[in-house]
C-alpha cells in the first residue's frame, strides 16, 4: 500500500477557538496514522509561534512551518530558509519608523511583536519597543515569517521583491524569504518520503493555502474558507467547527461515508 500524506493548515482549518482540535479531527488523524498514512501540519505560523496546546492534543509526522521556510519530519529538520539578516533588519526599521503600524517577527524559537494600533500582542508574542530591544531578545533566534499590518506600504514590499515573498490576508501580510510557500514545502516533503503527488491531500482556508491546494493530488477547502479558495478546491469539506479535516480523511482515506 502506498500511503497517503495529508497536509493541513492550523488556524480555522484544523482548529477552532482557543486552538482546540475537534474530536472528529483527532480520531481521524490517529486512525489514518495507525494505518500507516502520514499527517503533517503545514502552517503560515513559524515554529516558535505554534501554540504548544496543538501538540498536546495530537501527534503528527512532521511540521511545515513559516509558509514553507522550515520542514521537520519526525525529529529531523530537513529544510530551513530563514529571512536574510539584512532584509529582516530593514523590515524592523520600517515598522519602527512607522509607529502607526504593527508587526510580528515570528522566529524558530519565539515571536516578537512591535506593538501598534489597533493590535495588541498575542499570548505567545514578546513585545519589543525599540530596535535595540529586538536585537537583544532575538539574538539567538532565526526569523521565519513576518506578519505585518495591512496598512504596510505595498510599494515598499514590492521594492524588496527579489528578497521576499508576501501573502495578502484581510488584516495583514505574511512576509517570508523569496520563493518560499506551502506548496514548495509540501512537494519537497513528498519527494523526501517517496510519496507520489497523487497520494497527497491538502486542507486549508486562506489565501496562502491556494498554491498548496492546487499542487496536491486533492486540494480541499473547509466550508468556512475564503470565497476565492472555494473556487479552486477539488472538494469542499465541512467547516472547521464541524471537524472538516476529520470528515475529509474519513471519506478519502478511511473510506467512510
Amino acid at each position: 500500500m502506498t500511503p497517503y500524506a495529508v497536509f493541513t493548515d492550523i488556524d480555522n482549518t484544523l482548529t477552532v477557538r482557543d486552538h482546540i482540535i475537534p474530536q472528529r479531527n483527532i480520531n481521524a488523524v490517529n486512525e489514518a496514522r495507525r494505518l500507516g498514512h502520514k499527517v503533517f501540519i503545514n502552517t503560515g505560523r513559524s515554529l516558535g509561534n505554534i501554540p504548544p496546546v496543538i501538540f498536546e492534543q495530537l501527534e503528527f509526522d512532521g511540521v511545515l512551518s513559516g509558509n514553507g521556510t522550515m520542514i521537520t519530519i519526525g525529529e529531523e529538520t530537513v529544510f530551513e530558509r530563514f529571512m536574510p539578516g539584512d532584509i529582516c533588519l530593514k523590515l524592523v526599521c520600517y515598522y519602527f519608523d512607522n509607529d502607526n503600524l504593527w508587526a510580528a517577527f515570528e522566529g524558530k524559537k519565539r515571536s516578537y511583536t512591535i506593538p501598534g494600533r489597533p493590535r495588541k500582542p498575542a499570548p505567545l508574542e514578546i513585545p519589543v519597543n525599540s530596535f535595540e530591544e529586538f536585537l537583544e531578545k532575538s539574538a539567538d533566534d532565526d526569523i521565519q515569517v513576518i506578519a505585518g499590518s495591512k496598512e504596510t506600504d505595498r510599494a515598499f514590499l514590492d521594492s524588496l521583491s527579489k528578497e521576499i515573498t508576501y501573502f495578502t490576508f484581510d488584516r495583514y501580510y505574511d512576509i517570508v524569504s523569496a520563493g518560499n510557500n506551502k506548496s514548495h514545502s509540501m512537494l519537497m516533503t513528498l519527494d523526501i518520503l517517496g510519496i507520489p503527488v497523487e497520494n497527497s491531500i491538502a486542507l486549508g482556508d486562506g489565501g496562502n493555502d491556494l498554491g498548496m491546494l492546487q499542487a496536491a493530488g486533492t486540494g480541499i477547502a473547509v466550508a468556512n474558507a475564503q470565497p476565492e479558495l472555494l473556487k479552486y478546491a477539488d472538494m469542499v469539506t465541512l467547516s472547521n467547527e464541524e471537524g472538516g479535516v476529520g470528515s475529509a480523511i474519513e471519506k478519502l482515506i478511511l473510506k467512510r461515508g
